[in-house]
């Protein structure tokens, strides 16, 4: 390894959504944060810095999500752009560190061996170690690592010292020499299907889940993912997120509603007629109320969301919709960000 650079070395976490990247971003940089947009984008940069145990300092980018570098969306443009050095602005990360999920590496593998593509020093993240040993799923780092062509470390984003296997591998790692990441090209239907054959193959040798979870998770899938029992379900679940959003918020809107009109009845009581009431009854007391009554609303709307996310039914609900989606010349995940749009 050669001697300690004397600029920081800068490192770039990559992972899909939900893979806990942001949570081990905030980890490992804590308050020495930088947030601002990509030029001409709308897509937020988050930039920070560390210290490892023997004291360098490590610059650490927290790219935006991305399922792949076959880029659907501003995100994952944004993301290939950094990665390849094509970013305007952007020189390509020294290292590339590849957080995925350990509960559901088959999400993110395929997203490694594509990032694997662009010839960076690369090092795999399995965080969420422990809520994946929770579940039984055993995982062969040194088979996964042997594979991959790269180091494999644990992670645990959400707790402290979570990320010191991370850290110790940082302060042992310097790059050889300047990195150049190799041009990309989108990969077609062939190039897909053996990626995904590709980390079937290794997911295969290296993983092992519970027999159980494996029958569970394959009836779920042949019911949600179904064309005619998945959309039924879909509809369902749509139709029964929508009736909560407005019945089951209606009683604590009239809750608001009716202690908020309450208030300014008694302050309208209370205070002489001026300027001092007319701030208080017309301004603040109906101007927080006008707000808090759609509070109900929003938290009904985001548990389900948040709810649907945690269990694994959202990117299948996308995966059914793409087709459908594509009519109109948006993927499937378009409908995620759609829903957020029920409590209007």
């Amino acid at each position: 390894m050669s001697a300690v650079a004397a600029t920081p070395l800068r490192l770039a976490l990559l992972g899909h959504p939900n893979s806990g990247k942001t949570a081990l971003f905030n980890l490992l940089t804590g308050s020495r944060q930088k947030v601002a947009n990509y030029a001409g984008v709308t897509v937020e940069r988050k930039e920070g810095q560390l210290t490892t145990p023997s004291g360098h300092q490590v610059r650490v980018l927290d790219l935006p999500g991305a399922y792949s570098l076959n880029a659907l969306s501003a995100d994952e443009a944004v993301t290939r752009d950094v990665i390849t050095g094509r970013r305007a602005g952007e020189s390509a990360p020294d290292l590339l560190v590849c957080v995925v999920n350990a509960a559901n590496l088959q999400l993110g593998l395929r997203m490694v061996l594509e990032s694997r593509a662009m010839g960076l020093p690369m090092v795999m993240a399995l965080n969420m170690s422990d809520a994946a040993r929770r579940a039984g799923i055993a995982i062969d780092r040194e088979l996964l690592s042997a594979e991959l062509g790269m180091p494999v470390v644990e992670t645990v984003g959400i707790q402290q010292g979570g990320a010191q296997e991370l850290l110790q591998w940082l302060d042992g790692w310097r790059p050889e020499g300047p990195v150049q990441a190799r041009p990309w090209e989108a990969q077609g239907p062939a190039q897909v299907l053996r990626t995904q054959q590709e980390a079937r193959r290794i997911l295969r040798l290296a993983v092992r889940e519970p027999e159980g979870l494996l029958r569970v998770d394959d009836a779920i899938d042949s019911v949600v993912l179904h064309p005619l029992w998945g959309m039924l379900l879909l509809a369902g679940t749509m139709f029964l997120m929508f009736q909560a959003v407005f019945s089951w918020a209606a009683v604590p809107m009239d809750a608001i509603t009716g202690t908020v009109d309450a208030l300014g009845q008694w302050l309208q009581a209370h205070l002489p007629e001026g300027a001092l009431r007319s701030l208080l009854v017309d301004g603040i007391v109906a101007g927080v109320g006008g707000v808090l009554v759609f509070l109900p609303q929003i938290l009904i709307l985001f548990f389900f969301i948040l709810a649907l996310e945690d269990s694994g039914y959202l990117p299948r609900a996308a995966f059914l919709l793409d087709r459908i989606m594509g009519t109109v010349g948006l993927s499937g995940r378009s409908f995620i960000p759609l829903l957020s749009s029920f409590a209007c």
